[in-house]
């Protein structure tokens, strides 16, 4: 008789464990649910702003060893969100996600290195520029055997070198434009790219400055800059076509963070240099 009302006592607290675990569920999922599909008429109603990145591109937004998104972007977005007085979210998300995961209200906006096209401001709404991204050509320093000085290289000092670029990056649209595709290496990621800088499968990168500057602060005497910028893009904040209340709000936030002077420490903070009069 014992046995039989412990056994009833075990499946009892059983099933409680079970209804709790599942009541915790729903709760997890509506609460997620309700945050990210914000709809343009009600964004930062709830006191939140979540952005969408795609956390691969350092030193603008990336992950660090315990997988915490970090970076320029994150920074300046947390910024905007105080502006706002509201609370960021961010959701780590693909590339060839991002804008459709946007307009599906996943969340309200995009933060990580859009470049403002022509065709995106057809198709959204975009802030106005909170970075001027410079191409520049990186290489390994002190490994040429060349006798000219190449500390001011240009495009068409590339023509006969094995150059590498990083896919759907600014300078692979440069490198398309402007040198011969056979001479140019692709790579899947801005990691695989320096690793055949170091190991002399190409001789140079064209890359964003940013880059450059995160690998050379990164690996000190490794690698230098051979180039002023060679090419420039403008980085904008996108939201959906039907949320420009929302763009207007980030414009004034960005605004209020460059005159106080916080856009000029995050900077200096990312990139060991004031930059704000690139985006006045």
């Amino acid at each position: 008789m014992e046995y039989k009302r412990e056994r009833y006592t075990m499946k009892r607290t059983r099933k409680i464990f079970f209804l709790i675990f599942c009541l915790a569920l729903i709760f997890t999922l509506t609460t997620a649910y309700s945050q990210k599909t914000k709809t343009s008429s009600d964004s930062l109603a709830d006191g939140t702003i979540t952005f969408g990145v795609c956390a691969n591109h350092a030193p603008m937004a990336f992950t660090d060893d315990k997988q915490n998104v970090i970076g320029f972007e994150i920074d300046l977005g947390n910024a905007i969100a105080k502006e706002l007085n509201v609370n960021p979210y961010w959701i780590n998300t693909s590339w060839n996600s991002i804008f459709d995961r946007m307009n599906r209200n996943k969340y309200d906006c995009v933060l990580s290195s859009v470049t403002d096209t022509p065709s995106r401001e057809d198709n959204f709404s975009l802030s106005n520029r909170y970075f001027v991204n410079n191409i520049v050509i990186l290489k390994k320093s002190k490994t040429d055997d060349e006798a000219v000085n190449d500390s001011n290289e240009t495009l068409k000092d590339l023509k006969d070198k094995q150059v590498g670029v990083v896919v759907n990056s600014g300078g692979a649209g440069t490198a398309k434009a402007h040198l011969d595709n056979g001479k140019v290496k692709k790579f899947n990621s801005l990691n695989y790219a320096v690793k055949a800088l170091k190991n002399d499968m190409v001789v140079r990168l064209i890359i964003d400055e940013s880059e450059a500057i995160f690998y050379i602060k990164k690996y000190p005497n490794q690698y230098e800059i051979t180039s002023h910028p060679i090419a420039s893009e403008n980085y904008s904040i996108v939201c959906r076509k039907d949320n420009e209340k929302l763009t207007r709000k980030i414009n004034r936030a960005l605004k209020h963070l460059i005159d106080n002077g916080t856009y000029a420490k995050l900077t200096e903070k990312w990139f060991d240099k004031d930059m704000t009069s690139s985006i006045q």
